[in-house]
C-alpha cells in the first residue's frame, strides 16, 4: 500500500463517493455505525492507488463484507476478547514504519499527514483496536477450519473444466550466498575513517550533511542518516543495545554490527521507542578477499555438482544467519503464499537470466551478486523444480488449491456464524441507491 492510500486507510478521506452521496450513517450493527467515509476507505484499501470500475454487484460486496466485520467487533466486545494495549501499539508503531520508509523521513510523513505522529496516533488508536478485534473474533471463527485431501479433491472436481486457471511457469529456486572475507588492513581502515567523521562532528560539524557523504546504508544516506523509529527487537543487537544506552544528542563511540561499522546520534527516546541518526561505513574488499571467496565458492559448486555435499547442509553450513532463508535450505518463497513453489516472472531479472538456462536438479555457477544492502556475495542458485504453463491440476498444483479449498472452507464457517449472531444484533441498512440483493438478509424485522 502506498502512501497515496495512507490517508483513506486512516483518516476515512478518499476518492469522491458516488453521486447522490454525502457523509452520514449507512448501516448500524448493535451500537456500532457504518458511515459513507467507512465505505469509500474500503473502496481505497481495494483499490490499492488503482481506479476502480463503478459496479454495483462490487459496491454491495464491499457493504456487505463491512456489515460482517461491525457485527463481529460488536461479539467480540460483548465476549469481552482481550486486545492488550501493547499489542495495539506495536501494530501502529509497525504501520508508521512502514509509511515513513515510503516518505523518506518522520518529517516528510509529518508533513504528508498535516499532523504530528503522536497526534496520528492518537486518531487511529480507536480503530486500530476495533481492526484487531475484528480479527480475533474471525480467528475464533476460522482459526480450527481444515481441510482433508477428499475436501481438496472434491473442490477440485467442483471447478467446470473451462474455469479451471492456465498457471504460467513455475520455479522453485535456492540460493547459497557466501560472503567475502574481511582484511584487518580494510577494517582498520573503516574504523579510522569513522573515528575521523565522529570528531569532525563533536567539533561541530553536521552530522546529517556528513552522513550523506560518507555513509554506505542506502536506506538512510539521502535522508542524513536519519533512520525509521524504532523499539526493542526491532533492530539487530548489537545496534540496539548501543541505542538505549545513549543519552540525547550524544554520539556513540565506533561499534560494529554485522553489515559494518556505526557511529550513532541519539535525536529523542519516548519511553521504549528511540530516534536516531547513524552513518555506516563498511570495510572495503580488497582482490585478496575476492580470490579467497571466489576459490571457497568454486570448491562448494564442485562438491555439490559430484554429490559429495548435499545442497541444505552447503546452505546451513556457508550462508550467515540473515542471508538467504537459511532455515528452510535458502528456497525463494512466494511472500504471498509462503509456497516454495513462485511464478517465474516474479524473480528479479538477474537470477530470471541464469534460471532460464537452467534444468532441474542444476547448480549455477558461482557469480558475485550484491544484498539489498549493498554488500557483495558469490552466489550460488539451486534450480530444484521448474514447472511449464498448465491448467491447474491435483498434481502439480495441490498446495495451491488446498489453499483455496480451505479459503472457502473458512468463508462457510463465518457465514454460519453470520447466520447465527445475527439475528441476536439490531441490524438496519441504509444502502440509498445501491440496489443489492445480497444486502436484504440484513434487514430482519
Amino acid at each position: 500500500m502506498g502512501l497515496s492510500s495512507l490517508k483513506g486507510l486512516y483518516a476515512q478521506q478518499g476518492p469522491a463517493l458516488p453521486p447522490n452521496y454525502a457523509d452520514g450513517i449507512l448501516a448500524v450493527v448493535g451500537e456500532k455505525v457504518i458511515l459513507y467515509s467507512d465505505f469509500e476507505t474500503e473502496k481505497v484499501q481495494l483499490a490499492r492507488g488503482q481506479k476502480l470500475l463503478d459496479s454495483q454487484e462490487m459496491y454491495c460486496f464491499l457493504l456487505d463484507q463491512l456489515i460482517v466485520r461491525k457485527l463481529m467487533l460488536s461479539q467480540a466486545e460483548i465476549d469481552s476478547i482481550p486486545v492488550g494495549d501493547d499489542r495495539i501499539e506495536a501494530e501502529i508503531d509497525n504501520r508508521i514504519r512502514n509509511f515513513q520508509r515510503q516518505a523518506g523521513s518522520l518529517d516528510e510523513l509529518e508533513r504528508y499527514l498535516g499532523k504530528s505522529i503522536r497526534e496520528f496516533k492518537d486518531e487511529i488508536r480507536p480503530k486500530m483496536r476495533e481492526q484487531l478485534l475484528a480479527q480475533e473474533m474471525q480467528n475464533q471463527i476460522t482459526g480450527n477450519v481444515r481441510v482433508s485431501p477428499a475436501e481438496v479433491k472434491d473442490y477440485y472436481k467442483r471447478i467446470p473444466e473451462d474455469s479451471l486457471p492456465v498457471i504460467p511457469t513455475e520455479v522453485e529456486v535456492a540460493q547459497l550466498l557466501i560472503e567475502l572475507p574481511i582484511s584487518q588492513e580494510s577494517i582498520d581502515f573503516a574504523k579510522g575513517q569513522l573515528t575521523e567523521l565522529r570528531n569532525r562532528i563533536l567539533r561541530g560539524e553536521s552530522f546529517e550533511r556528513l552522513a550523506k557523504v560518507y555513509s554506505m546504508d542506502p536506506g538512510s544516506k539521502n535522508t542524513g542518516g536519519m533512520l525509521p523509529e524504532f523499539g526493542r527487537g526491532e533492530m539487530v543487537g548489537a545496534f540496539e543495545r548501543i541505542a538505549f544506552k545513549l543519552k540525547e544528542d550524544s554520539i556513540s563511540k565506533v561499534f560494529k554490527t554485522e553489515y559494518g561499522y556505526h557511529i550513532m546520534q541519539l535525536l529523542e527516546r519516548k519511553g521504549e521507542r528511540i530516534k536516531a541518526r547513524h552513518i555506516l561505513i563498511r570495510p572495503e574488499n580488497t582482490s585478496d578477499d575476492y580470490m579467497k571467496a571466489s576459490q571457497q565458492a568454486d570448491s562448494i559448486y564442485q562438491q555439490l555438482s559430484d554429490g559429495s555435499l548435499e545442497w541444505c547442509d552447503a546452505v546451513k553450513r556457508y550462508t550467515n544467519e540473515d542471508l538467504g532463508n537459511k532455515g528452510y535450505c535458502g528456497f525463494i518463497s512466494d511472500p504471498a503464499t509462503g509456497l516454495q513453489k513462485k511464478l517465474f516472472e516474479s524473480f528479479p531479472s538477474d537470477i530470471k537470466q541464469i534460471v532460464d538456462k537452467m534444468k532441474e536438479g542444476d547448480y549455477s555457477k558461482p557469480l558475485i551478486t550484491a544484498t539489498q544492502d549493498g554488500r557483495s556475495m558469490y552466489r550460488i542458485l539451486y534450480l530444484k523444480k521448474f514447472v511449464s504453463p498448465h491448467t491447474a491440476n491435483l498434481i502439480q498444483d495441490y498446495s495451491r488449491i488446498q489453499m483455496e479449498a480451505e479459503t472457502e472452507k473458512k468463508q462457510k464457517a463465518i457465514e454460519k456464524w453470520v447466520e447465527k449472531y445475527k439475528k441476536k444484533a439490531y441490524i438496519r441498512v441504509n444502502p440509498r441507491d445501491l440496489e443489492c440483493d445480497i444486502l436484504k438478509k440484513w434487514n430482519n424485522d
